[in-house]
């Protein structure tokens, strides 16, 4: 048997899904205090709790000597969002994102839209994108989450596209761990991600203090502006420390291109540390190097990003930034309602922390007596 302190938020629950069905006209009134009362079998002064609930929530807006209407968020609300993720299945971070995405928005009440699962090509990462844009737009989805196309040649293009698309029927867009343009410059759109300049100064300040001096920063040719910020970090730390950092310090290969660390181990300046672009990178650059006899850390400190379940399970364990999934996930669906809600606020920028998880690839060399080897140190 439900309390009176708990009767007002059923019964808001219940108006509020039929809200998101459909079931009111957008351009009537919404059904009088009196009448909600004989329907649900409730007081007035429940009623009345429970229409403020839904006016809290965005859903719902009195009219002086006219009643409650539904907001422009509620005209324009399915009961759904959507997702535009290129990278769902392609990359570990970004399914564990949209999964706790997923879960966040049911909890909150709206249905969640993925369309195809499958990971497009890379040349049809556009086609794919615009696609899913179009089938939200005509289905007028409340609003949608979207990670910019990258990539191909006209990534720019096909995001521009899939903005406007959505926009002409008025559907708010919140965009996922990175902006559409060129890094350091922004859109005006919300952008929900981790603080990647910071992170990479965070881990590249780490490998210093740990002795590193010849830092490398090791990625594939083609990379996302999140890419580009870590590496400005990781450089501003270097320089910081008073070490050299040129442009081929950036090494653009594929981490088991054995031909070009043969050669680069043997430079004059052979690097001492690599921070990798991503932990998949880090753990294969682990393996190339192990082949080619050199050892983890006593040669070369390695660190990656992301602290994917393999981190803490590679030989030795991964120095990784932890990436905030389920703080991400809930900012991302608390942002999108936001907007939902009030579609005219300014563009914001929703920067999250991303600490420094230390373990053994990136230790010093020569270790006090009775240092806890394996052991994990969270740095903020």
């Amino acid at each position: 048997m439900k309390t009176n302190a708990s009767k007002y938020l059923a019964i808001a629950d219940e108006l509020k899904h039929d809200i998101l069905s459909g079931k009111y006209n957008s351009h009537e009134r919404f059904p009088s205090e009196e009448a909600l009362a004989r329907r649900f079998g409730a007081s007035r002064p429940t009623i009345e709790r429970a229409l403020r609930e839904l006016k809290r929530n965005g859903l719902l807006e009195s009219r002086a000597g006219s009643g409650s209407y539904l907001t422009f968020a509620a005209k324009h609300a399915t009961g759904a969002i959507g997702i535009i993720a290129p990278d769902y299945r392609a990359i570990d971070f970004f399914t564990s994102l949209c999964d706790a995405i997923a879960a966040e928005a049911r909890a909150c009440g709206y249905d969640v839209l993925l369309g195809d699962v499958s990971t497009p090509e890379a040349a049809d990462r556009g086609r794919w994108a615009i696609a899913l844009a179009e089938a939200y737009a005509a289905r007028r989805t409340a609003g949608v989450l979207l990670e910019p196309v990258d990539l191909i040649p006209e990534s720019y293009a096909a995001t521009q596209k899939v903005i406007a698309t959505l926009a002409a029927k008025d559907i708010p867009v919140v965009l996922l761990d990175r902006d559409y343009l060129p890094f350091p410059a922004r859109s005006r759109y919300d952008l929900v991600g981790i603080d990647n300049l910071q992170a990479g100064y965070r881990v590249a300040r780490h490998m210093i203090d740990a002795g590193a001096r010849r830092l490398r920063f090791l990625t594939h040719a083609n990379y996302a502006n999140t890419i580009r910020a870590r590496i400005h970090g990781v450089a501003q730390a270097a320089l910081d420390a008073g070490l050299a950092w040129k442009a081929n310090c950036i090494i653009e290969a594929e981490p088991t291109d054995e031909a070009l660390l043969r050669r680069l181990m043997r430079g004059k300046n052979a690097p001492d540390a690599f921070v990798c672009r991503n932990d998949p990178t880090a753990a294969r650059l682990m393996q190339t190097l192990r082949g080619l006899g050199y050892k983890i850390p006593d040669d070369v400190r390695i660190a990656g990003f992301d602290d994917d379940a393999l981190a803490a399970l590679l030989s030795p364990p991964l120095t990784t930034i932890h990436q905030p999934i389920k703080k991400l996930a809930d900012t991302a669906v608390e942002s999108l309602m936001q907007r939902i809600r009030s579609p005219k606020m300014e563009p914001r920028s929703i920067m999250l922390d991303a600490p420094l998880v230390v373990r053994d690839s990136s230790r010093m060399k020569h270790r006090a007596a009775g240092a806890n080897d394996g052991k994990t140190t969270v740095a903020s």
